[in-house]
């Protein structure tokens, strides 16, 4: 997704080693770290939409990230000082463990310099200071940017907030793919076309997006660029295709095909020739996902009679069976840490979301009585999750916290399904 950003990086204050870990993330699922975000300003102590428009995304992804409580604005006794002589006993009197200020000045051609700064309140000491230079309507890359180091700073991991997710969206016959931040904002289409279009998967460097498109009237695997450009086929047959899945090198695809008549596994190559038939059964094999270091793929297989999570060695091609608890388990994806595998099974008549070891251990569940929840995918940092759900009736992509804690549904995409999380961006 090419977008016209003019984007200045500046560190305020030479480099912090933050030795301080101030959020261990298991820890934080009943009580939350208390951050006071008050309103930005302008340089001059103004206020305008934009200015409330930072503050109001700042606060919005505090809350989403699920390891925060927001103090309310109510309660702060410090108002508008701006970014200096903070009275710093007034935030330790309302039990602000951390602070953030900024401001937001309008710029020539369109654009804003957003200056936002993160202070631990106790020690009264600096932990991050950045300056970005954007244009007026693309603050939120601003707002990604620096709750990515805000999280660096307090969990010791940069967050997934400067990432995209990609789903398909619209008309259950006639979706399109497009891409958005976790939040729902910066929203991108990548295709325009008449026909359905399903089941997106990021290339590992977040250029391209490989899908299973109806555009040639049989479901062939297509590829699209960000930008909406190089819209192209992949495979060329009159057969059904499906759930591509990038290799984490970006040179390998894996999908599934009836093309031979039954649905196996196969890898192609970025021009779509096809280099190995990976599964030789007469029964489904479907669903694939690598694992971080491309050394195995797990999928979804019928060779046991019921759908059941499958992973094989891509080298050898031996194959080991992981669950044998379950009914249609199916959907898997990998952590980026490779050591949990997070998949769709059916109960009591809906789809929920479970995690399994990577050896297919300590099987915990995620969803529960919430209608049909599928397609899970992982955040770049491994600890969230997004995943389709029609809980309200219809389609829709939450996003939640690894373990199902503060499922929240992303604005904006209530007409869509199948998600995938693609990469930190740049």
């Amino acid at each position: 997704m090419k977008k016209i950003i003019l984007f200045l990086f500046i560190v305020l204050l030479p480099a912090l080693a933050h030795a301080k870990i101030y959020i261990v993330i298991d820890e934080v699922s009943t009580k939350k770290f208390p951050i006071a975000i008050p309103a930005l300003q302008t340089l001059d102590g103004g206020h305008n939409e934009l200015t409330e428009n930072v503050t109001t995304l700042l606060r919005k992804d505090m809350r989403l990230a699920g390891i925060f409580r927001v103090l309310d604005e109510a309660s702060y006794l410090e108002k508008d000082r701006g970014l200096e002589n903070i009275d710093f006993s007034k935030w330790k009197a309302i039990e602000a463990y951390a602070l953030v200020k900024g401001i937001v000045e309008p710029k020539g051609g369109g654009k804003a310099l957003v200056e936002l700064r993160l202070y631990d309140t106790e020690t009264e000491q600096l932990l991050v200071g950045k300056q970005y230079l954007v244009f007026s309507k693309d603050y939120p890359v601003a707002v990604h940017k620096f709750t990515d180091e805000l999280m660096l700073a307090l969990t010791g991991v940069k967050g997934p907030f400067n990432s995209r997710v990609v789903a398909a969206c619209g008309r259950s016959n006639a979706r399109q793919i497009y891409t958005f931040a976790m939040d729902g904002t910066e929203k991108s289409i990548l295709t325009k076309t008449k026909s359905n279009n399903i089941s997106p998967n990021w290339a590992p460097d977040g250029s391209r997006v490989a899908f299973t498109s109806f555009n040639n009237f049989y479901p062939e695997i297509f590829t699209v660029g960000v930008d909406g450009k190089g819209f192209k086929p992949l495979t060329r047959n009159a057969a059904t295709n499906l759930t591509p899945a990038f290799s984490p090198n970006g040179s390998q695809i894996a999908f599934a095909s009836s093309k031979s008549g039954d649905t196996e596994l196969y890898l192609m190559d970025l021009s779509g020739k096809i280099s190995n038939q990976l599964t030789k059964t007469y029964n489904i094999d479907v669903s694939s996902a690598w694992s971080p270091d491309g050394s195995q793929i797990v999928f979804a297989s019928e060779r046991a009679g019921n759908l059941h999570l499958f992973v094989m060695d891509v080298a050898s091609g031996s194959v080991s069976r992981l669950t044998y608890t379950g009914y249609q388990n199916d959907q898997p994806d990998w952590s980026p840490d490779g050591r949990k595998i997070i998949f769709t099974a059916r109960d009591r008549g809906a789809f929920d979301l479970f995690v399994m070891n990577a050896d297919g251990s300590l099987i915990q569940r995620i969803t529960r009585d919430e209608g049909n929840n599928e397609s899970p995918t992982w955040s770049p940092d491994g600890r969230y999750i997004v995943f389709s759900s029609g809980r309200r009736g219809g389609s829709g992509i939450y996003v939640s916290m690894a373990d199902g804690d503060n499922q929240t549904l992303i604005p904006g995409t209530e007409s869509c399904v199948n998600p995938d999380w693609g990469p930190r961006l740049q």
